[in-house]
């Protein structure tokens, strides 16, 4: 798949997995920017995100929160398989999601989304 074939495969399922979340969670994370990159950065990667990393949750010193998935890696993890691609970005996508809601990894793990 090219890089458009999966932003547009990404972007889908992201609707869609909004669009499934309960209206109160829907409503606690509405302004948070999702962000579809191909991959970590340089500096991603200097600041300690490693390289094969799915998504990220994170906030900047003005308290903006925003989540970023990328897809190359989420590919790779898939083996290139578009539907265990599709199932992954939505794993992603609602992992970070529950950090968001401010749940720490064990929490996520319980909700059945690590």
């Amino acid at each position: 798949m090219n890089w458009q074939q999966l932003l547009s495969i990404a972007e889908e399922v992201a609707a869609a997995t909004l669009a499934e979340l309960p209206g109160d969670i829907r409503g606690r994370i509405g302004d948070v920017p999702i962000l579809i990159e191909q991959h970590p950065s340089p500096e991603d990667i200097a600041s300690g995100i490693e390289p094969d990393t799915l998504g990220y949750f994170d906030e900047d010193e003005a308290g903006l929160v925003r989540i970023r998935l990328w897809l190359d890696n989420i590919l790779d993890f898939a083996e290139e398989d578009p539907g265990i691609f599709r199932e992954e970005v939505r794993t992603t996508l609602l992992h970070e999601i529950g950090h968001v809601l401010g749940w720490d990894e064990e929490e996520i793990e319980e909700r059945g989304l690590g």
